[in-house]
């Protein structure tokens, strides 16, 4: 709008007239600035903008080469910079491709998945399911479908056999989450997996033995386990986004397994104590909404009171460590492997909700040459490989791209074989801004302080859970020097001047303390927890 206003009168120093000097000296078809019919008043649309503002600060136009401007290529419509000034460092790695280039391509991606506009969100509430099989029913359905069953053991224990464990959960729900928002939610979760085997439908013992292995070890895998099984058996419809997606948490949770194995590690364990399953679920419920984690395990993991009596909860320097940490662990080759692995298994069977299936409907709208993604041979199987994967995941959450200028497939140049979408794009870097920004403010708090309280249970000092702190600080706020709370089924009084936590059923007292001098939390086993209190 503003050079579009040159004139006789226009001053010499002001931007339209030293636009036109940029013009003359820059461009090989310094015409194309001025309307077609008189060639007298400037013209200036967006693509020529785009272009210009390119040229002007990055060196030159990153425009494709089969782009045009009034029927000239953009690509050729200016000449490259000459001073060293003017040039962008990044352009020969770009041109070449290199192996920083191609990880600075990762790293976006990255850091794209990690963040919460990539997640899988939290199902909605499932069906209620009543009980229609007896304990030995129940029992029968897993003998049937999962071999040595009656061998399984709850983690290795001598006579805590997993059957029956199974059952009680098929009756009663999970303890764990007994009393939480989503107790019905897993109760009616798992005796539909269990009626889906009592009925022999499809995979049935697939999804049976997923479970079994799951019940040898604590609650909150299977919780993890029965959500995700469930979901598989309901069938919730996926487009092909919604796929991949799914495909990319399983290797955020990967990422995590990882972290709260070495971080177990470096405190002694993995054991009864340094549990990585709970340290899981710390992670999960401190860095799961910055990181975009399954929005249904957030849920999970913030209820895991193993996790909150054992392992402080992160903040801090700490939490921006364990975050980095997770996007180091995060594997995006192996997940490029995976991607091409199940599109390529495309075939006459395949269902038509499946991944495979949506990549062919997705690739007919997004790819200028479809026929890209099949074999040049016989054009009837699909042949995906690393790189086609990587852009194909770039379009889809970057809305283009990032392949170098020169870089093809299969004879093709790689930035002209998808269409673009620019509303992913801008909702891509809006993203990306958004998450630099969050953990920008986040280091910037690093060193603040955060309340934390913690209760003697004798032999280790255990935090009280975030809704317990949360009513501290309004009671404080408010001048109040009393919260009374609930947890595990017994009612608490919390003095804030004598520190002191009060069971009010049997009137034991316990010390509290703000924030503990070290990591040692929960040295007890999960049973000497639970009875903690009585």
């Amino acid at each position: 709008a503003e050079v579009s206003a040159f004139g006789e009168s226009t001053a010499k120093d002001s931007l339209p007239r030293v636009f036109i000097d940029w013009a003359n000296d820059r461009m090989t078809h310094k015409h194309v600035i001025f309307d077609e019919e008189t060639c007298t008043d400037v013209v200036v649309g967006d693509t020529l903008a785009l272009a210009v503002m390119e040229v002007a600060l990055l060196g030159r136009t990153w425009a494709r080469a089969s782009d045009k401007y009034r029927d000239e290529s953009l690509c050729e419509l200016f000449l490259a910079a000459t001073d060293d000034a003017a040039k962008p460092k990044a352009a020969p790695e770009v041109a070449q491709g290199g192996a920083e280039f191609k990880k600075e391509r990762l790293s976006r991606l990255v850091r794209r998945f990690l963040s919460p506009s990539v997640q899988v969100k939290a199902p909605s509430e499932a069906e209620k399911e009543d009980a229609r099989l007896s304990p030995e029913e129940v029992t029968q359905v897993f003998i049937d479908h999962v071999p040595g069953v009656l061998d399984f053991l709850y983690r290795g224990q001598p006579g805590n056999l997993s059957l029956d464990f199974m059952v009680g959960a098929y009756q009663d729900g999970f303890q764990a989450f007994s009393g939480t928002e989503i107790h019905e939610h897993l109760l009616s979760s798992f005796r539909l997996v269990v009626h889906h085997g009592f009925d022999n439908k499809p995979a049935a013992a697939k999804h049976l033995c997923q479970i079994a292995e799951a019940f040898m070890d604590c609650q909150a895998v299977q919780a993890r386990t029965v959500e995700k099984v469930s979901l598989q058996i309901r069938g919730v419809a996926m487009d092909f986004r919604g796929h991949l997606v799914q495909l990319i948490d399983e290797y955020k949770a990967m990422a995590v397994k990882i972290l709260a194995v070495e971080e177990c590690t470096k405190r002694g364990g993995p054991d009864a104590h340094h549990d990585p399953a709970h340290f899981e679920s710390r992670l999960v419920a401190d860095l799961g909404e910055r990181l975009g984690l399954n929005e249904g395990i957030v849920k999970q993991g913030k209820l895991d009171e193993h996790a909150q009596a054992r392992f402080r909860i992160l903040q801090g320097a700490k939490l921006g460590k364990a975050e980095k940490r997770i996007h180091e662990l995060f594997d995006m080759g192996a997940l490029l492997k995976a991607f091409a692995a199940e599109a390529v298994t495309f075939g006459a069977s395949t269902a038509n909700d499946s991944l495979p299936r949506l990549f062919i409907d997705w690739a007919s709208e997004h790819m200028s040459q479809k026929h890209l993604i099949f074999d040049e041979d016989t054009c009837s199987h699909v042949v995906v490989d690393d790189s086609l994967a990587l852009a194909v995941l770039e379009v889809v959450f970057l809305g283009r791209p990032r392949a170098a200028v020169d870089e093809r497939y299969r004879g093709e140049l790689l930035s002209e074989v998808f269409v673009a979408d620019a509303a992913v794009e801008v909702e891509a870097e809006a993203a990306l801004s958004s998450a630099e920004a969050e953990a920008l403010v986040a280091n910037e708090r690093s060193d603040e302080a955060v309340l934390i309280l913690e209760v003697d249970c004798g032999s280790f000092w255990s935090p009280l859970t975030p809704d317990v702190l949360q009513k501290v600080a309004e009671a404080k706020k408010e001048g109040r020097k009393e919260v009374h709370f609930s947890s595990r089924g017994f009612k608490y009084l919390l003095d804030l001047v004598a520190m002191m936590q009060v069971n009010l059923a049997t009137g034991k007292a316990r010390s509290v303390r703000y924030g503990g001098s070290n990591d040692n939390h929960g040295d007890e086993d999960e049973d000497e927890s639970d009875k903690s209190d009585d």
